[in-house]
């Protein structure tokens, strides 16, 4: 059986982490998650990091700390019609208005024409870019709109970690990005996210959110106690905030995951670029898209999108018949999921994102991945598709 996915942590990972609670360590928030945050930086090219419980708790705080940033208390939001669920349910919890956009179907992210054209109309507050199956959804027209018109640009890099816009990893260009380490992405911490940013005020922001808005959690806590004498500083909230803290175990197993992480990324590319150049030069050239924007790519997952419903319904029963786990291309077209029934949502036309939802699919990327698999993958679709 070929999974969708495979436990990047491995045994030595887990007798590691069972060798370090046997010191009896602090497990609650403290200089593992500090550290981690750290060489997280490092390796990212962002000046802060910002460890949370998980990909989805970062979004809610990345979009909720840009609202604070900008001023907004509800800001108009604009997101891929084809993305996970977390990057439009924040707004959609905070009543505030959202935007869907089509995609290009060469990245699979926000289509540029469509979203630079609502940016420059001014019907944009924040523009949360996601970056798809690991491929680089930004562009300069989107970047350099973006600045022009004053709207924040926010990054959901969960499924990219690794990935370039030019010369910087994607995550470093807008005002903040968020980066999911769930089970089956490249690297693991159980649970786990980190929220990025080259902005100090911004990251101080994200951590008050972290932990309850509470003072003592910023690197301004003096000052922000001096201003308020007549409340106990060990008790002093100055903005809302939940609890979307990680622990120490979660950091300690990120610690190690990083140090394998680029040689995880070149496994995935190396998949990926087998199988695109294998179906390219097969019988069923054209029956499934391989044009994809690869250039700077850090892969997610193996995508089958077809050319037609008929094909992707054969191209489904392959997959199954050949013993290859597939899901949807993430959520398929948000625009027809019923989550947004009764919410303040406009979309745009997304013809590109009902292709993708009605013909597309992928299947898992990873290291558990070989190549000797992709190609039995590819020899199963030209056999399947030939008869």
């Amino acid at each position: 059986m070929w999974h969708l996915a495979s436990d990047t942590l491995a045994a030595s990972d887990i007798d590691a982490l069972a060798d370090w609670l046997r010191t009896h360590p602090r497990l609650t928030q403290g200089e593992q998650v500090r550290a981690f945050e750290r060489q997280w930086s490092s390796w990212l090219g962002s000046a802060e990091s910002v460890m949370v419980s998980n990909g989805s708790t970062a979004n809610f705080a990345l979009l909720a700390c840009t609202a604070r940033r900008i001023g907004k208390r509800h800001p108009r939001v604009g997101v891929a019609a084809v993305t996970w669920s977390t990057n439009v349910t924040p707004a959609l919890l905070m009543g505030w208005p959202v935007t869907v956009f089509d995609v290009d179907p060469r990245t699979l992210g926000v289509d540029a024409e469509q979203v630079c054209s609502a940016m420059r109309n001014g019907d944009l507050d924040i523009l949360f870019v996601t970056h798809l199956l690991g491929l680089n959804a930004l562009s300069p027209a989107i970047v350099e709109t973006a600045a022009a018109t004053g709207v924040a640009l926010v990054e959901d890099c969960c499924e990219a970690h690794g990935a370039r816009y030019g010369a910087r990893r994607v995550g470093t260009v807008g005002l903040g990005s968020t980066f999911s380490f769930y089970f089956g992405h490249h690297m693991s911490t159980i649970e786990g996210g980190m929220i990025c940013t080259d902005d100090p005020a911004f990251a101080d922001d994200l951590r008050l959110m972290r932990a309850h808005g509470l003072a003592r959690e910023s690197h301004d806590f003096d000052a922000l106690a001096a201003q308020h004498p007549e409340i106990d500083r060990r008790f002093l909230f100055v903005m809302p905030g939940l609890n979307f803290r990680s622990t120490e175990l979660n950091a300690f197993l990120g610690k190690r995951q990083l140090a394998q992480l680029d040689e995880r990324i070149g496994v995935r590319n190396r998949n990926m670029s087998t199988f695109l150049d294998r179906v390219r030069n097969s019988p069923v050239a054209g029956a499934i898209r391989t044009d994809y924007a690869t250039e700077g790519m850090s892969s997610f997952a193996l995508p089958l999108v077809s050319r037609d419903a008929a094909t992707h319904r054969r191209v489904r029963e392959i997959v199954d018949q050949l013993g290859v786990e597939s899901r949807p291309v993430v959520a398929g077209n948000l625009a027809h999921q019923p989550m947004l029934a009764g919410y303040d949502v406009t979309v745009r036309p997304t013809p590109v994102a009902d292709h993708v939802h009605t013909c597309g699919l992928y299947v898992g990327n990873g290291h558990h991945v070989g190549e000797p698999m992709v190609h039995q993958l590819v020899d199963g679709l030209v056999a399947g598709l030939a008869t």
